[in-house]
This record gives structure tokens, sequence and C-alpha cells, in this order.
């Protein structure tokens, strides 16, 4: 009898190993695969077959194992998908663990602040040298919110080297990046920003100087008559006064209209093009200024090529443009018998159309600023040369309108020259460019 319990005993204990060394073996197995991130036909082993719970334990393990796949996958395209859009973006972007050690950066971020090492597991000061940009981060750390500052900097991934204003933004993240607590940078440029912002006020300003003039001496002269103290010689002066301050106002408030119609998005598509003729276009603009013309005795020369070709744009524009360049011209030297010359060129399916006058010139100092709204070049005379002194800036955004550039070079006391470079219409070609005529 104890022999027969001693080999039940021993049966027993034999089957255990030999099941423990199985479930072993298919665990190991199963541990491999999964690190090797097996397919499931791969994982379905023979090793289990003809055992029901060994079965059932291996498709629980197999269930288990594509989750985690799955889960590892997905986290995997969130993490790609993440990364690839903070690359699209323009702006410099860091995450940043809470030692200031740097986790991503995008590509923006890389060429602001370029380097022959990888940005990743560097510290923030190291990589941007800027220790108010490291100081906003780690002031963001230790108060558990959004921080900002607004610093100026050289732009070393810019050509200019030119100065530029940036705002630095940093908050924690609320959630932590690759299981580490984190922070996020983001760096603005806002130099166009500002610009605009002060060219907004510059342009209300002025505006409000240019209407203010004509407004008092109008409202001047209708408080004197409705007093009853102007004479009929008196109101007889007056009325001409008035009209012609009336239409200063009235010009004002026009060339406003156009050049906020010329800055606005989709200039182009509000333009009414149709073919004309640019010199006729030329000689009606002149037609306009003969009184200024003849008046200060300016000595005007037209050169046009023979057979010149039409030009495609707006033809009220253009009017604009020559009646503008010409009259200011004139209007910046008061001296009489200035030269000006009008010379148009065809070349390479484009107008070049050059004004030259050989009057005081314009400073060096000013040829950067002269199309901006409401400049002078001289400002020490700026109330006896008269207009809006919107006259340019609507030449330039009527001539971009059209596709072209304009350009201006000045010897101060020799020649000052405005070239215009303008598109012809598609299929039109130029003729040989010989001297038709000229008017004096």
């Amino acid at each position: 009898m104890q022999t027969v319990l001693i080999v039940i005993l021993a049966l027993s204990l034999a089957v255990l190993l030999w099941r423990f060394l199985r479930v072993r073996r298919i665990l190991r197995q199963l541990d491999r695969l999964a690190k090797e991130s097996g397919t499931r036909e791969a994982l379905m082993s023979p090793l289990w077959d003809h055992d029901e719970a060994l079965e059932a334990l291996g498709h629980s393990l197999l269930n288990l194992h594509d989750e985690a796949v799955l889960e590892r996958d997905l986290e995997s395209a969130r993490r790609r998908l993440l990364e690839a859009l903070l690359h699209e973006l323009s702006e410099p972007i860091f995450i940043l663990n809470e030692n200031l050690e740097i986790r991503f950066s995008n590509v923006a971020a890389r060429q602001m602040f370029p380097s022959e090492q990888e940005h990743e597991g560097r510290s923030l000061i190291e990589v941007c040298i800027d220790h108010r940009i490291v100081d906003t981060v780690a002031l963001a750390l230790n108060l558990g919110a959004k921080t900002q500052d607004r610093i100026k900097r050289r732009a070393l991934d810019r050509a200019e080297r030119l100065e530029h204003t940036f705002l630095v933004e940093a908050e924690p993240l609320s959630a932590t990046f690759h299981g580490v607590p984190s922070a996020w940078l983001v760096i603005r440029d806002i130099t166009l920003q500002l610009e605009t912002e002060q060219l907004r006020r510059d342009f209300l300003a002025n505006a409000s100087h240019e209407l203010r003039t004509p407004l008092s001496i109008i409202s001047g002269y209708l408080e004197m008559m409705d007093d009853g103290q102007s004479s009929p010689a008196m109101a007889a002066k007056a009325v001409p006064v008035m009209r012609k301050h009336a239409l200063r106002i009235s010009r004002l408030v026009e060339d406003m209209l156009t050049i906020s119609k010329l800055e606005s998005q989709g200039a182009e598509d509000l333009l009414n093009r149709d073919a004309f003729d640019l010199q006729e276009c030329l000689h009606s603009s002149l037609d306009h200024l003969q009184p200024l013309l003849e008046q200060k005795k300016v000595r005007l020369k037209v050169v046009f090529p023979e057979h010149a070709p039409m030009l495609y744009g707006d033809r009220h524009y253009w009017d604009q443009i020559f009646f503008n360049l010409v009259e200011n011209a004139i209007k910046e030297n008061p001296e009489p018998g200035l030269h000006v010359t009008i010379t148009a060129t065809v070349e390479q399916g484009r107008y070049q159309i050059d004004i030259t006058d050989d009057g005081v010139g314009i400073p060096a100092a000013d040829l950067a600023h002269i199309f901006k709204r409401f400049y002078r070049v001289r400002k020490d005379r700026g109330q006896s040369v008269k207009g809006t002194g919107l006259g340019l800036s609507i030449v330039r955004r009527a001539v971009e309108a059209h596709r072209g550039t304009i350009a201006v070079r000045s010897r101060p006391g020799i020649a000052t020259t405005f070239t215009i470079s303008v598109p012809l219409a598609a299929g039109q070609e130029a003729r040989e460019s010989v001297p038709k005529q000229e008017r004096s």
C-alpha cells in the first residue's frame, strides 16, 4: 500500500512538473514574441492545443498584447502628429522640463537659434544665450501660470540683422510631456504688428492735423460772417479762400479713400482693367497740370517709343500716377524753370517709365521714407508745400496693384528720377523703341 502511494505521489509530481515546464515554456515564447511585436497568428502556438485552460490563458494574453500594441501605436501616432503640427508653425516653440532642459524644439526654433548640436537635452540658456527668455520660463514654472515679456534682439536667422521686437510667452503644461512635468515657450516676432500700429496712430494724427487747418479757416470766416462783422469786400475775399480750403478737404478725403482702397486685400481685383494708350493718358494728365506748368515755367520733355503698345490696366489710377508724380516734382521745387523729362521704353514685355527733374533733389536719408503717408522731406518748409501728403503713397500702391514696381534715385541739386516698371498685357509684344515726339 505504501508503495502504491509513493508511485501515485511520484506520478502527480511528474505531471505537475511537466505542466509547470510547459506553462513556463509557453510564457517564455509569448514574452519573446510580444517583444518582437509578432502577429496574432505567430502567437497562436500549437503548444496549448487540446488544453482548454491553456488556450483560454493564451487568448487572454493575446488580447492584452493586442491592446498594448494598439495603445503604443496610437500614442506614437499622436506624438508624431503633434510634432508635425508644431514643426509647421512659423513661430519658434520649445518644450522644456522643470530643469529648463529642452525636450522638443520645432523647425522655426532651430532656425532662430541655429546650432551644430541638437537642441534636445541641452539647457535653454545654452541654446538661446539670453537670460531674459530663460527668466520668463522660470517665472512661469514658479508661479504655475502664464507669463510673458517683450524683448528686443537681432534675429540671427535674418539677413538684414536689424533689431526686432519679440513677445516671449511661457506657461506650464497641464499634462506631462513624455511623462515629465514640462512648460511650453513661444517667441513671436511682433515688429510688423508694432510698426502697423504706429503707422495707424501717425495716420490718424496727420489726417487730423491736415483737416484741422482748413476747417479752422473756414470756421473762422463763417463765424465772422454770422456775427455781421464782415463787409461786402471782406465777404468777397473770404468766399474764394473758403472754396480753396473746401477743395483741399475734398481732395484729402478722396485721397484717403483711394489709398484705403488700394491697401485693402484683393486690391488687384478691384481694378477696372482695360487696354488703353499710356501716352495719351500721360498727355491728358499733363493737360490738367497745364496752368501750374505755365505758372512755374516748367520745361517739359516727353519721349515715347513709336507704335507704343497698349497697356492693360486701370486708366483711372494711371491718371493719378502721372498727375501726382509731375505735380510733386513741381511743388517740391518752387523756383521757376524746372526741367522735367518723361521717358518710356518697352523691353522684355514690360513698360519702363522714368520721370526726371533737375530740382533740389531728395536727401539720401529721406529716400526710404518718401512713399510713407504724410511724409515731408523738408519739414522746415512743409507748410509752404501744398498737398495732402498722400500723393506718393497712392502712386506706389497703384503701381503695385498693377504688379509693377517703383523706385527712386536722387542726386540733390542735379537730378531726381522716379522709375516705374510694369508688365504689359499677355500677348502684347514690344516694338523697336524709336523716339516719337518731344513736348516742350
